[in-house]
């Protein structure tokens, strides 16, 4: 008699059985995880704002220990163009080269080498036109809780060419479909700091349609072509 019941014991599952508990956990996991890659996707925006918000105040920290400007335009110079070399400028006041990641972008950190900082890309952009050297000091800007300084960029330095949607589209990486566009990391918010060292998450819409000859913050640029409109120059409907 005990022999049998431990061979019922030792049974196990059927088949049937062994299917409901499968069919149960993918029901299960269908629910969940749409709430888990909600809660990855917030995490990863709470990082990538913590880094502009550090890089922030590497570059206020920089601008203190040259008169108030931020890094410098060089022409015909590989190494001292303060848009493409921002990162490494201001190197010694954030220390970290991971702080120049989005944990979202397909681009990872560069190495905390010249270099490799010259050609880092893919991640955050600095508002370079509007807020280098040849604008003058910081402190010269009315509204610098309104004014862009970095952000969620498929390019480190962001220029404007003509001044004009075309050349920011293109500046942006917003005019090519990748994962390295700031867009499209973040659920079609783009994360960015101010001139003042606050961070805010914006839709992509408000964070580029802001702009026009009589109004030019937030990117501290007289623009030739007005206000943007969706659907434009090229804006990518998504």
């Amino acid at each position: 008699m005990r022999n049998e019941k431990s061979a019922k014991e030792a049974k196990g599952f059927t088949l049937i059985e062994l299917m409901v508990v499968i069919m149960l956990i993918a029901i299960l996991s269908s629910m969940l995880l749409p709430g888990l890659m909600k809660g990855q996707a917030k995490a990863h925006q709470t990082v990538c704002a913590g880094n502009l918000r550090q890089l922030a105040i590497a570059f206020q920290m920089y601008a203190i220990d040259f008169k108030m400007r931020l890094p410098p335009y060089v022409s015909n110079s590989k190494y001292l163009h303060g848009g493409t070399n921002w990162s490494y400028y201001i190197l010694p006041y954030y220390d970290d080269a991971n702080l120049l990641d989005c944990p979202t972008s397909p681009q990872g950190a560069p190495e905390a080498t010249r270099e490799a900082l010259h050609l880092y890309d893919g991640n955050y952009g600095w508002n370079f036109d509007g807020t280098q050297t040849n604008r003058g000091p910081i402190t010269s800007f009315s509204r610098p809780s309104r004014c862009y300084l970095v952000f969620d960029s498929g390019d480190q330095c962001v220029i404007y060419g003509a001044n004009n949607w075309e050349n920011l589209m293109e500046e942006l990486d917003l005019d090519w479909e990748s994962g390295a566009e700031g867009p499209n990391r973040h659920n079609g918010r783009v994360n960015m700091a101010f001139l003042d060292g606050h961070v805010e998450s914006l839709e992509l819409h408000d964070f580029i349609a802001a702009p026009c000859r009589t109004f030019t913050m937030p990117w501290n640029i007289e623009w030739d072509n007005g206000m943007l409109e969706a659907g434009s120059v090229p804006f990518p409907v998504r």
